[in-house]
């Protein structure tokens, strides 16, 4: 860390950040005590000290990052934060939340992390929601003077009906609970997901053309957009990509999007190159970006996929469109046992966007039911 901060090219942000950011003031300040600063120690601050989360985390990442504490599980490490401070708050419920997150909750996470890759803040919030929904259930419950195992369909229908638009994601406790035999097996649909909703074919491939040749747009935006509008792939892990995804054999450039090394269009291939090839940022703790493509300010961590969405929509490229469009192109040409290890896709989830590109006949043939028949 010390010679990170004597390199910094610009020395008025090193000084900034030692006179007037709180993890600087909290960095002294656990050095002070004379111990080796750990992983606990950063724990109890968050818990319990004056220092704002978002504060302990951003130092945790830059003693990780200078190799001054180890790598751990930060996933795994911040939900069961949050799960400790939840049982703290209502210890009634606390025994079920911890078999919960433990059992079932953790495993699928990380094992999710561990084969997907990105999307990691999406995942700490989605895991701190079902965690809270489920205590927010258990209370309403023990309200009632109900237990887990005596609550009726009638019971959650009515608590569902308050706020669906949340409170659906209790449905994975109470599949969990149910299996466990802690409640009653209860009809707990999923949310309903809208259909996508693409970009005319003229728009989707304008909007390409921009990226891979308008010099005025940012470089990451330009190659997010090309990966974006050509593979169609989420935003949470386009971010994750690493300077290694982009290859070279001979004068070809392949782009790896999970196992598959995809070869790319020179334009592209150029793109791709220029943004891999760039300079650190000149921010003192960015210095070790650990080959992020799209590197964010934190340090050691690549860029947020909210940020990305925010820069590409500035460009107007939307992302949820532009996606669609993307891979119901890419289904019309690729069986789902193709288009599924290409671009990391669930087996169900390539499947389902091969029929969303398949041409529906439906409407042909009732017309042609409907119309009377030409007399010979």
């Amino acid at each position: 860390m010390r010679a990170a901060l004597a390199d910094c090219p610009e020395p008025g942000t090193v000084l900034n950040w030692l006179r007037n950011s709180h993890s600087a003031r909290l960095l002294a300040d656990l050095m002070a005590t004379g111990r080796p600063v750990t992983h606990a120690d950063l724990d109890a601050t968050a818990r319990e000290g004056p220092a704002a989360p978002r504060t302990v985390d951003y130092l945790r990442g830059l003693l990780v990052a200078y190799q001054v504490l180890p790598e751990r599980d930060e996933l795994s490490a911040r939900i069961e934060r949050h799960l400790h401070r939840v049982a703290a708050r209502h210890p009634e419920h606390a025994v079920l939340l911890r078999s919960y997150v433990r059992w079932s909750l953790l495993p699928r996470a990380r094992r999710h992390q561990r084969l997907r890759g990105g999307g990691f803040l999406y995942r700490v919030r989605s895991a701190y929601a079902r965690i809270n929904r489920a205590t927010e259930f258990l209370n309403t419950m023990a309200a009632h003077g109900l237990s887990p195992r005596e609550v009726t369909q009638h019971e959650m229908d009515t608590w569902l009906a308050v706020n669906p638009g949340t409170r659906f994601a209790v449905r994975d406790f109470a599949v969990w609970a149910a299996r466990r035999g802690h409640a009653r097996p209860l009809d707990i649909p999923h949310w309903p997901k809208a259909d996508p909703v693409g970009l005319d074919e003229d728009s989707h491939w304008e909007l390409l053309h921009q990226c891979l040749t308008d010099v005025g747009l940012p470089l990451d935006v330009r190659a997010a957009g090309a990966i974006l509008l050509l593979f169609g792939r989420h935003l949470t892990r386009i971010t994750a990509l690493t300077t290694q995804a982009v290859t070279a054999a001979g004068e070809d450039t392949f782009l790896t999007l999970d196992r598959t090394a995809i070869p790319l269009p020179s334009s592209l291939a150029a793109l791709l190159t220029d943004l891999a090839n760039m300079p650190a940022p000149t921010n003192w703790a960015a210095n070790s970006s650990r080959g992020w493509l799209f590197p964010g300010g934190s340090p050691g961590q690549h860029l947020s996929a909210t940020v990305l969405g925010r820069r590409l929509a500035t460009h107007h490229i939307p992302n949820r469109p532009a996606r669609a469009t993307a891979l119901v192109a890419l289904a019309q040409d690729l069986p789902p046992a193709v288009l599924g290890p290409m671009l990391g896709l669930h087996p169900v989830t390539a499947a389902q966007w091969r029929r969303r590109a398949s041409t529906d006949w439906t409407a042909y043939l009732e017309a042609r039911q409907a119309t009377p028949q030409a007399q010979p």
